[in-house]
C-alpha cells in the first residue's frame, strides 16, 4: 500500500461541487488514470481517501490536500501528477505529489490552521466580525486590498461557512452571494514566515 498526498487547486465551476462528492471526483479519476486504489475492510468496502476539513460549495480552494492509497504505483511513478490531472474533471488541478511515510500523522492531525481571502463590505468592519465570531481562534487578520486576509485555528470546528451564516442571521448581508471566499492554504501556521502550509 502506498500512500499518495496530493496537494490541488478548485476553481471555476468545480468550486460548486460539495465536499460528499470528492471522495467519488477522485476515486473515479484514479480508475480513469489506470491506477489500484486500495479498498477498506468490511461490509461496505471503499477506496481508501482521506481529505482536509471540509468547505462550503462555492469557495474557491488554491491548495487543498487528499491522501489516497495505492496497491501499487510502479506503471505510474513518473507520470503520477499528469496522469491524474488528465483524469480529474474541469476546473480541479494536482500541483503537486508527497508521499507521507508510515509515521506521518493523518490530515486531520496536519490541518490545524487555514488561511481565507474574503471580499464583501468594508474590510476592517469584516474583520470585526470575524473577531466578534471567532474570538481567540482568529489567528491573524489584516486588510488586503478589496480583501480581508483572516488565519483560523481548527478549521475542522472552526468552519468559515459558521462566519457567513452568522451575518446572514444578523442581517448583515443577505446571503452568499453577497461575499466572495477563498482558501489559500490548509496546514500549519508558520508566524515567522506568516504562511500556512503542510
Amino acid at each position: 500500500m502506498i500512500r499518495t498526498r496530493f496537494i490541488y487547486s478548485k476553481r471555476h465551476g468545480a468550486c460548486f461541487v460539495p465536499h460528499i462528492a470528492l471522495a467519488q471526483i477522485f476515486s473515479r479519476s484514479a480508475r480513469r488514470a489506470g491506477l489500484e486504489l486500495e479498498m477498506t475492510h468490511g461490509f461496505s468496502p471503499r477506496a481508501k481517501i482521506s481529505f482536509c476539513p471540509e468547505l462550503p460549495a462555492g469557495v474557491v480552494a488554491l491548495n487543498e490536500c487528499v491522501d489516497m492509497f495505492f496497491q501499487d504505483l510502479a506503471d505510474h511513478d513518473l507520470d503520477l501528477l499528469d496522469d491524474m490531472n488528465a483524469s480529474l474533471p474541469e476546473g480541479f488541478n494536482i500541483s503537486r505529489v508527497i508521499y507521507p511515510d508510515d509515521e506521518s500523522p493523518s490530515l486531520g492531525k496536519l490541518c490545524k490552521h487555514a488561511e481565507y481571502l474574503l471580499r464583501s463590505f468594508k474590510c476592517d468592519n469584516l474583520i470585526q466580525h470575524a473577531k466578534n465570531f471567532y474570538s481567540d481562534s482568529l489567528i491573524k487578520s489584516e486588510c488586503q486590498g478589496e480583501w480581508t486576509r483572516i488565519i483560523l485555528s481548527e478549521p475542522a470546528q472552526n468552519p468559515i461557512g459558521g462566519l457567513v451564516k452568522n451575518m446572514i442571521n444578523e442581517n448583515i448581508i443577505n446571503g452568499w452571494h453577497e461575499i466572495n471566499i477563498v482558501r489559500v492554504s490548509i496546514g500549519k501556521y508558520n508566524p515567522e514566515l506568516d504562511t500556512v502550509s503542510l
